[in-house]
């Protein structure tokens, strides 16, 4: 959730000088497309997580008191950026200004990534690219959502790098075990 808080603030604070006033960007759930909007905003709908097939089989760096590396969940996140108001005009204006802000890659770092979520380190970061999907599978993708379909156009943030549920620390590594004769422990 930090990374898409951070695109929200991102937009939010480019919105506004690219557009000037105050233009409001949110972060929208499947039960928010059931009703319409009431006001003129630039929606940011996650539609899929994926993991990400180049990034398999990498490990997070070893952290102290540990000697094993954990293995990292590389994911992608595909969202869709909607324009979301009432009036086709205002939807045209921000999901234009968003597109022109995102460019063909922006690169979300630590200075923005730590603001919604502490636990990113210096070297993250992530890259909101263009999805290349097609008009017929966007038309599914909105057909298989509730609500009518709004202008809107598909990103994928890569790679947000997970990593696993915490175990408890381990113990010093074992050197030597004894075992008896009659092949239990001694």
């Amino acid at each position: 959730m930090g990374v898409l808080l951070a695109l929200k603030e991102r937009l939010s604070q480019r919105l506004a000088v690219s557009l000037g006033g105050n233009p409001k960007v949110v972060i929208l759930g499947s039960k928010d497309l059931m009703s319409p909007p009431s006001t003129e905003t630039l929606g940011i709908y996650l539609h899929r997580l994926a993991v990400d097939p180049f990034g398999r089989n990498r490990y997070l760096p070893v952290p102290e008191g540990r000697h094993l590396p954990s293995p990292e969940l590389p994911l992608n996140l595909h969202i869709l950026l909607v324009g979301w108001s009432t009036s086709s005009e205002a939807e045209i204006t921000y999901l234009s200004a968003a597109m022109q802000i995102l460019g063909g890659a922006l690169v979300l770092d630590a200075s923005h990534l730590s603001l919604s979520d502490p636990t990113w380190g210096d070297s993250d970061s992530v890259q909101v690219i263009p999805d290349d999907m097609s008009t017929e599978d966007l038309m599914r993708l909105w057909d298989s959502m509730p609500g009518d379909y709004y202008l809107s156009s598909p990103y994928i943030i890569k790679t947000v790098r997970l990593s696993p549920d915490q175990e408890p620390p381990e113990g010093p590594l074992v050197k030597t075990q004894v075992f008896k004769l009659d092949g239990g422990p001694s």
